[in-house]
């Protein structure tokens, strides 16, 4: 049976279509992909993301435990702060992406929903065989028997906002002032007087929020946002358009851009890798020997001249080779609602990896010809 996060008749009542997202039964569309998305872009959009992971680390080697689960410098993060990374096998390849979020007394950890028990077992585990005097909590489980030393307490639900008016509508009911919150930082606070962590993130390219608070809280945040953000021209997002925003964004999906068998440099996420510090990570071994022997693909941006959209699993062929073997393969692609024309990001040999280079991608048989193009596709102005 599919999970449902706490705003599942929420959806209903707004007409959403709902589908099976890594064993979630999530909204993937309201009034329309195009819309949506849109609406992001120049207005406000309202997500429900309670479907994602959550895991706090405490005691006195919070820190140093998520430093050595995650590839980027957790001991070097100041509080209140907040930094992409990636959970790291032995052989370098990616068990999942996460964003740490370094809190006065311990560390929080947002996690995909797919990987939500297997990245927890995952974390714990690292932590009893390298002693470290911590503990995980899965602050997304109401069962969770450590909830009551994790911040809150209680399970948490999740909701972002995101587009130019997140911070006005936010405002209007939060009690931090957020003109002073900058861009991947994090604050306690209180969001309709209920005690909540507040966020500056997102995964869209626009500025936004994220919000973790007391799950049972859901409706009436989400209801209440909904009707101040109305003159602000908010609408709900779902899934659809969340995939073409972060896919404009040039930003990774598990399962896509990253897996089992693709590293993060292999995707050009070194930003959210820290190999040239001192410390040690899981799998920092096997990166550092990647990166001195060198990749045999790397992610690239590219737009096809075809009406047709290049999906995940499409393969990629040297450009007029009507008949050779694939040369790479297509990690995600959609219509981009904002530029108006099919874009995709995928693996292909480094010698295509330059912007300008040309390939053919396979769609339901027929080639058509690529060109690569800088990643992101879409950067906001500041």
């Amino acid at each position: 049976m599919l999970k449902r996060t706490p705003l599942y008749e929420t959806h209903l009542g707004l007409g959403a279509r709902l589908i099976d997202f890594g064993g979630w039964e999530m909204p993937v569309q309201y009034q329309g992909i195009v819309e949506e998305a849109r609406a992001t872009r120049t207005a406000v959009g309202i997500f429900d993301i309670g479907h994602m992971g959550r895991l706090e680390l405490v005691g006195p080697q919070h820190a140093e435990a998520a430093d050595w689960c995650v590839t980027c410098d957790v001991m070097k993060l100041g509080v209140g702060r907040v930094k992409y990374g990636i959970f790291a096998t032995e052989r370098g390849t990616a068990l999942d992406d996460v964003l740490v979020y370094r809190d006065t007394d311990r560390t929080h950890l947002v996690i995909n929903a797919g990987n939500r028990d297997r990245d927890r077992d995952h974390v714990r585990a690292q932590i009893a065989a390298k002693g470290f005097q911590a503990e995980a909590i899965d602050t997304a489980d109401p069962a969770e028997p450590l909830l009551g030393k994790s911040f809150l307490g209680v399970a948490q639900q999740m909701v972002a906002l995101q587009g130019p008016n997140s911070e006005k509508l936010l405002q209007r009911v939060c009690d931090q002032d957020l003109s002073k919150l900058g861009y991947y930082r994090m604050t306690r606070g209180k969001v309709l007087a209920i005690p909540a962590l507040i966020s500056r993130t997102g995964y869209t390219g626009e500025d936004g929020f994220e919000i973790f608070f007391d799950r049972k809280e859901s409706v009436r945040i989400w209801d209440v946002l909904t009707a101040q953000g109305r003159d602000l021209g908010l609408a709900p997002v779902g899934l659809g358009a969340r995939d073409a925003l972060r896919t404009e964004a040039g930003m990774p999906l598990y399962g896509h851009e990253l897996d089992l068998e693709t590293t993060p440099l292999e995707a050009q996420l070194n930003f959210g890798v820290n190999l040239d510090g001192s410390g040690p990570f899981l799998g920092k071994e096997a990166l550092l020997r990647q990166r001195a022997e060198g990749m045999k693909k790397l992610l690239v941006g590219f737009e096809v001249d075809t009406k047709r959209v290049p999906r995940n699993g499409c393969t990629i062929h040297e450009s007029g080779d009507e008949s050779g073997a694939p040369i790479g393969v297509v990690a995600s692609g959609t219509f981009s609602p904002t530029f108006e024309k099919n874009i995709a990001m995928g693996f292909v040999p480094p010698r295509l990896s330059a912007v300008g280079s040309k390939f053919d991608v396979d769609i339901r048989g027929k080639r058509h010809g690529c060109v690569v193009v800088p990643l992101p596709f879409y950067k906001r102005k500041k």
